[in-house]
């Protein structure tokens, strides 16, 4: 459980903030979905690179699409400039931090035996 502490707390965060948005609907929604899906992808990667799991295409597949899926809700928006600029936690930091996260883990090497 310790090797996927920082994914947990995103995925409590990220039920936090979807729960949130749906209470008073607001960015706070997209921002709960991006969370949750970046972590999700992220922690996929990780177990890949440890070994955890088999590396199979699907998987491979699946993450991507979750990263694709954060692209899009940002990119996709109406004025998604404006929401950027004006909201940038929401439309820019969180989507970055995501995507940033994934990449690192996907693409770094790690030997199974160091944690």
């Amino acid at each position: 459980m310790k090797k996927y502490l920082g994914s947990t707390i995103a995925l409590a965060v990220g039920a936090i903030s979807v729960a949130a948005g749906l209470v008073k609907p607001s960015s706070t929604l997209t921002a709960g979905i991006i969370i949750i899906l970046g972590a999700l992808a992220y922690r996929s990667a990780k177990k890949r690179k440890l070994v955890e799991v088999k590396t199979s295409l699907i998987r491979k597949s699946l993450e991507v699409f979750a990263i694709v899926i954060i692209v899009g809700l940002i990119l996709l928006q109406r004025n998604a400039a404006y929401y950027i600029k004006t909201d940038p936690v929401p439309n820019l930091i969180i989507p970055l931090w995501a995507i940033i996260a994934y990449v690192v883990i996907a693409f770094k090497k790690i030997e199974p035996h160091k944690q």
